[in-house]
């Protein structure tokens, strides 16, 4: 039988010809060849897929890992590496928006924007959140709004718009924040009277810091709430 890879076969037991044996190493050689021409361009199709996964793939760096901080001295304006950071009161950071532990997530890149969002670690937590740009950080903008839970209390919300409450004696009310726009006030007269010549109560002056309140009767102490920018 003849085969596919050398010109010539031979019957065993009988003697070949110098020219036939030596065309069939040429003819196996020249296979070989053709072969290995192959598998090297085979290999280098591979290499050169790898080499794209290689520069596609994410690097370390920039995949987010959490990682929680146990060193003194820190300051969040260092911080512009992707990841999640945790901070407990033992190690509280420079910078920190409101109270002293909590949770801060860097998101970007330095050359676009870098972003950190904090959370507070309360049990009613706030969020603040600021940019790093043109070589500088902004201010840190609450999500939630911020809030104050005591009397008096107040919640502020992203849109700048303020609400505050309390309940006191006197009247004489100062908002523990000031507006700076407007502000309306309302308020309830705690006691009362039988004799209505003396009944009345109402707000004397009021301005973007407080509110006075006259009383020509009973007058207790009152629950009140404000609302403005």
């Amino acid at each position: 039988m003849t085969n596919s890879m050398i010109p010539y076969s031979f019957i065993p037991g009988t003697k070949a010809k110098a020219s036939e044996v030596n065309a069939n190493f040429i003819a196996l050689a020249d296979k070989i060849d053709t072969n290995k021409s192959a598998c090297d361009e085979n290999i280098s199709d591979i290499n050169e897929q790898l080499e794209q996964v290689n520069s596609t793939k994410a690097d370390k760096t920039e995949l987010i890992n959490e990682h929680t901080v146990t060193e003194y001295d820190t300051d969040l304006n260092d911080y512009k590496t992707k990841g999640t950071y945790i901070f407990s009161s033992s190690y509280t950071p420079e910078n920190i928006p409101k109270g002293t532990s909590g949770m801060l997530i860097v998101t970007g890149e330095n050359s676009s924007v870098i972003k950190q969002i904090w959370y507070c670690d309360e049990e009613n937590p706030e969020i603040f959140t600021r940019n790093f740009t043109a070589s500088a950080w902004g201010e840190w903008y609450p999500i939630t709004g911020t809030t104050t839970i005591s009397n008096p209390g107040y919640i502020k919300l992203p849109s700048g718009i303020i609400i505050q409450w309390g309940a006191q004696n006197g009247g004489v009310i100062t908002y523990p924040l000031a507006y700076t726009t407007v502000v309306g006030a309302l308020f309830t007269k705690d006691g009362w009277s039988m004799n209505s010549s003396r009944s009345d109560t109402g707000i004397a002056t009021q301005s973007l810091t407080g509110f006075n309140v006259g009383s020509g009767g009973v007058f207790n102490n009152m629950n009140w709430v404000a609302f403005g920018y």
